[in-house]
């Protein structure tokens, strides 16, 4: 057997045979390489290609091409035209970046630009397609997968979004709120649930998550009032203010709210009970002395605000339109003067 063992008998031979394997291997390494980046610059221009609608060349492009200035240059530019609102320009401008520029991850943070334009423009499909694009040759990007997300979430996806949001939770596992909410989304438009087994199956997930406090409770108020003060969480007094506000004098449930400071105050405030005099909160007091003087000109209006990058809403939402944030709305109180409708006759 030793016959075969060739370095037994000579070491140099041996010496030699191992070098050149080494060097077979390195440039077989070195051209698969190759051969894999020159595929990706092809996938990537024909991605490119596939949203390219017009023959002509265009200006923009042929500058990045021609002009020395550096990528952060061209990077600013387009974000200032996103800001403008003008998102054909700055796509243009991802677009001859990426066509010109192979470092792979330069091509991953422009990409990641190029669907966040796409999202911002409303090109939902585009952006879809971007944003995969950037995970088939690197799966291990949380941004991807958080706007994949966002774009399924608007297209209600919601079953596709919640496959992503696997891939998510194995890199970011602090995102489970993220899963409770497409959770709850994904309820709220299933055709084959009745509204009963909605109200049952959302209460449910309040007691179990203790998240989404808001979107579950305002379903439930408008659906199952019962239920929801069964099930009603102290702690979310002030950010249920708008929709308990809105409620009807026969929906109250007087034993909750005769334990609840807060629901005291504000229902007082509003002239369905009297079960306090004064409020810490300038516009509950108010209301409370206009109702002693038995003057019901005035009323409430709510804004919305973010709690995390504090913008204003003249809507109620369960995901932050400016920040993408969710679970982060609280209500803003204000007076304004009370319309009382009034049936008009046309004879």
């Amino acid at each position: 057997m030793n016959t075969f063992f060739i370095e037994w008998h000579d070491p140099l031979l041996g010496i030699i045979v191992f070098f050149l394997l080494l060097f077979i291997i390195s440039f077989l390494s070195y051209w698969w390489g190759r051969y894999k980046a020159s595929r990706t610059h092809k996938e990537l221009e024909s991605f490119l290609g596939s949203f390219d609608n017009t023959l002509d060349p265009k200006p923009i492009a042929s500058q990045i091409h021609n002009n020395t200035l550096n990528n952060e240059s061209w990077l600013l530019l387009a974000q200032s035209f996103e800001l403008q609102g003008s998102f054909e320009k700055s796509v243009e401008i991802y677009q001859a970046l990426l066509s010109k520029h192979h470092d792979s991850l330069f091509q991953k943070e422009t990409l990641l630009l190029l669907g966040k334009a796409y999202l911002k423009a409303g090109f939902l499909e585009r952006s879809r397609i971007t944003f995969l694009q950037v995970l088939q040759n690197h799966p291990r990007t949380p941004a991807a997968l958080h706007y994949l997300i966002l774009v399924y979430e608007q297209l209600h996806q919601f079953d596709k979004a919640l496959e992503v949001m696997e891939s998510l939770l194995e890199l970011q596992p602090s995102n489970t709120p993220l899963q409770t909410y497409l959770e709850c989304r994904q309820i709220l438009i299933d055709p084959k649930l009745s509204v009963a087994d909605k109200t049952t199956q959302l209460a449910h997930i309040y007691e179990t998550t203790r998240s989404m406090g808001y979107l579950i409770f305002d379903y439930l108020f408008k659906h199952n009032t019962s239920l929801a003060w069964a099930k009603f969480d102290h702690a979310l007094s002030v950010r249920l203010s708008d929709i308990l506000w809105n409620l009807r004098e026969d929906q109250l449930d007087l034993d909750i709210i005769s334990r609840n400071g807060h629901l005291r105050e504000l229902f007082t405030a509003k002239g369905y009970v009297s079960l306090c005099t004064a409020s810490s909160h300038f516009e509950f007091d108010l209301l409370i002395a206009l109702q002693a003087c038995s003057h019901r000109a005035v009323t409430l209006q709510f804004e919305y605000g973010c709690s995390e990058c504090k913008q204003i809403s003249f809507l109620p939402f369960h995901r932050c339109g400016h920040c993408h944030a969710i679970d982060t709305l609280y209500p803003i109180a204000s007076l304004t003067k009370e319309h009382s409708e009034e049936n008009n006759s046309f004879q």
